[in-house]
């Protein structure tokens, strides 16, 4: 490292002069520099448009099921007794339902506890019942619900062996209401396997006393021995006799929710509106994502306004930075190949007839949906009238276009050709400015050409240095001879005088 003198032999500004020397020489990294941030603003938007494609891309996943494609509806002639709704995956039928019980969960109720005004702790509450609690010193003991051992501490509350019960995770919740002076249990599931057993709890035993003397379950009606246990939903559905263990649930696509015993008959149809609506839905999603491609591939370009230098921003202010940035930034994809295949795949994926569907209605044009004019590059528009005419005429006709599947590009719907395309142009993002590794990136081209800037920057910058130094080296020397003169100056000065 060069030492620096200043310039008090010479009186120049030595500073400043071998910054106005370098000035010229650093234009050069100054480029490299302004290349490597367009690269990355340009990498930046290749994220931005890439995260916004694989959104796009699972709701076109999404469509693609039946549910979207061909969504159901369900009624009921005695919605008393069930209530019904569909998946895609119904078949257009009518079920006879006959319910002859309904599930049931479990449940024991004690009697009133006769407890004392005084509810700080069991041991108070319980006072007057003999025999519910240890004789002290022993504060705590243990009762089984469903085969798990609970800990009941005779100091706690009421309300803290219930939340005991209730954290004990038994498949029972508890409760105890003051007013009526009763604990409820109840099992947390329905149907004949939910449980409340107490018969872990042996005769005599600190559990067993606690169970009977303190909260009242007299075991004459087998509260402790035989506990409780739910029962299953029982019904018949087209004449088939089955059970449920909980009075919702799904049978053939119908999911049915059971409300009383009696018949009901449940009809299954498709859902023309629903079906139309997540179609319009979709179409909106679609014009969306298209315009956000649109609007990078025409984003103006403004190649004047460089990335600013430090020295640049050092004479800026923070809102004309943030104007020339703005400009600066702009057009980064414009024109960009991978964007513009992918307009164009996008607006062919829904213009091609599907040629692996039969009949009238093989194309997006034949329900409704169709293009704009060449100018707004693939917007989609929706003929509702038109769909709804179609969906009376043929219910599948819109998962048969949006959803077939066939061994070539032009057989399948438009769904799945929608999906393979935006697949596409997102390998090809990925492969360019590596999105899916983020940091970890080590194989894009753009990470190869950040690589390469970087490089070409740290070797241009010693290559400066090195010219920074040399030019203090010099100016360091002239100060030393100019140092060197003046001090002869100096001394023939004193000669001359001395000699006089």
């Amino acid at each position: 490292m060069t030492t620096r003198i200043s310039g008090l032999s010479s009186g120049m500004d030595i500073d400043t002069m071998v910054k106005n020397l370098m000035s010229a020489h650093r234009a050069p990294l100054d480029s490299l520099n302004q290349k490597k941030t367009q690269l990355e603003w340009k990498k930046t938007d290749y994220t931005t448009m890439y995260t916004k494609l694989r959104d796009f891309r699972n709701k076109t996943f999404d469509f693609k099921l039946s549910g979207s494609l061909s969504p159901m509806k369900a009624s009921s002639t005695n919605e008393a007794v069930a209530t019904a709704s569909a998946t895609g995956d119904a078949a257009t039928v009518s079920h006879a339902l006959e319910v002859a019980a309904l599930a049931k969960g479990a449940s024991v109720t004690t009697s009133a506890l006769g407890s004392a005004a005084d509810k700080t702790s069991l041991a108070t509450q319980l006072a007057g019942a003999a025999g519910a609690l240890p004789a002290d010193p022993a504060t705590t003991f243990t009762v089984n619900i469903n085969g798990t051992d609970i800990t009941v501490d005779k100091t706690k509350s009421i309300y803290e062996f219930v939340s005991a019960v209730n954290k004990a995770d038994v498949g029972v919740k508890a409760a105890y209401d003051a007013t009526l002076d009763r604990v409820f249990f109840n099992s947390t599931t329905t149907g004949a396997s939910a449980k409340i057993d107490f018969s872990a709890n042996a005769a005599g035993s600190d559990g067993y006393n606690f169970l009977k003397n303190g909260l009242k379950l007299a075991d004459d009606g087998a509260k402790i021995t035989a506990g409780a246990t739910g029962q299953n939903a029982a019904f018949k559905l087209d004449g088939v006799a089955l059970e449920q263990t909980a009075n919702n649930f799904t049978i053939a696509g119908v999911s049915y929710s059971l409300k009383a015993e009696g018949t009901t008959t449940v009809g299954i149809a498709t859902d023309i509106d629903k079906t139309v609506e997540n179609v319009k839905n979709f179409i909106k999603e679609y014009n969306s994502v298209l315009e956000a491609v649109n609007s990078e591939v025409k984003e103006t370009r403004y190649k004047d306004y460089l990335p600013l230098t430090s020295d640049q921003r050092a004479d800026m202010s923070e809102d004309d930075i943030k104007l020339w940035e703005e400009k600066a930034k702009s057009g980064m994809l414009r024109n960009d190949s991978i964007l513009s295949s992918l307009v164009s795949g996008m607006r062919n994926n829904f213009t091609d007839r599907i040629t692996g569907v039969a009949g009238t209605y093989n194309s997006a044009a034949a329900i409704g949906i169709t293009t704009g004019d060449y100018s707004e590059n693939g917007k989609l528009y929706l003929d509702e009238a038109k769909l709804k005419k179609a969906l009376q005429v043929d219910p599948d006709a819109v998962s048969q276009i949006f959803g077939a599947s066939g061994d070539t590009t032009s057989e399948d719907g438009i769904a799945n050709r929608l999906y393979d395309t935006l697949k596409t142009a997102m390998d090809k993002i990925d492969a360019k400015a590596g999105v899916v590794r983020g940091s970890a990136d080590t194989q894009s081209t753009m990470y190869k050409e950040l690589k390469d800037y970087n490089t070409r920057i740290d070797t241009l910058t010693d290559r400066l240095a090195d010219l920074e130094d040399r030019y203090y080296t010099q100016f360091d020397a002239m100060e030393t001879a100019l140092n060197q003169l003046n001090s002869q100056a100096s001394w023939l000065q004193q000669q001359m005088g001395t000699s006089s």
